[in-house]
């Protein structure tokens, strides 16, 4: 891998920015079960890094629920907002890494297949708004991730050659959607990701705190 000289930071949001992948499982059980159905963690976990309406519909589809997507995804962003302001908290190294960044004067954006809104509530609620100059959503594009379509749209927001971009994600899919963007990748997984194939990605680490950002920018 040539030396890197990246200007703009990525972040993914569940798992990375805030560990929300256990609330969104909170929220897609407490749907299902009004129709009497059982959902595990088992379950769940191919969706990891899927865009809510795209998980909905399956769902919909396989449990023959009575409620179109849309429906569906409105239930679950008021069951999440719920559950997000009491849950929030930021991952370790979280605060330190967007300080860092800011030193060094990268731009910052979040790119999720999570809806605008939730990613509104989230960054927010965890007070670390004033870091990002834009935010991105999976809803803003045709294809979401393995798709590199959410992180071209996040680099063309910030003005930002994609070849000079840091995607931080914890999933495969976000990681294949970075790559096939032309960005360097660190690959940070979470409890629900600990278990996916993250070698796509330049690099791998335990925590944010760990985030060597002076390297990526080609200081040391």
């Amino acid at each position: 891998m040539k030396a890197p000289k990246v200007k703009a930071l990525i972040f993914d949001m569940d798992g990375l920015i805030v560990d929300s992948e256990p609330i969104h499982l909170l929220a897609y059980q407490e749907i299902l079960g009004r129709y009497s159905i059982s959902y595990s963690e088992k379950d769940n976990r191919e969706f990891l890094g899927c865009k809510d309406y795209s998980i909905l519909e399956i769902l919909r589809q396989r449990f023959k629920l009575d409620k179109t997507a849309n429906e569906l995804l409105e239930e679950k962003e008021t069951i999440l907002a719920r559950l997000l302001k009491d849950h929030s908290v930021p991952r370790p190294g979280l605060l330190n890494a967007l300080q860092q960044a800011n030193t060094l004067g990268l731009t910052m954006a979040v790119a999720s297949s999570a809806t605008l809104p939730t990613i509104k509530l989230v960054i927010h609620t965890l007070n670390i708004a004033h870091y990002f100059q834009s935010l991105t959503s999976g809803d803003e594009v045709t294809q979401g991730k393995p798709a590199p379509d959410v992180f071209l749209l996040s680099a063309t927001r910030l003005g930002v050659d994609p070849g000079q971009c840091l995607v931080i994600e914890d999933t495969l899919n976000g990681i294949r959607a970075a790559k096939a963007a032309g960005m360097y990748c660190v690959a940070i997984p979470c409890d629900a990701t600990s278990h996916q194939d993250h070698s796509p990605a330049d690099a791998r680490l335990q925590s944010l705190e760990h985030l060597n950002l002076k390297y990526w920018c080609g200081l040391n």
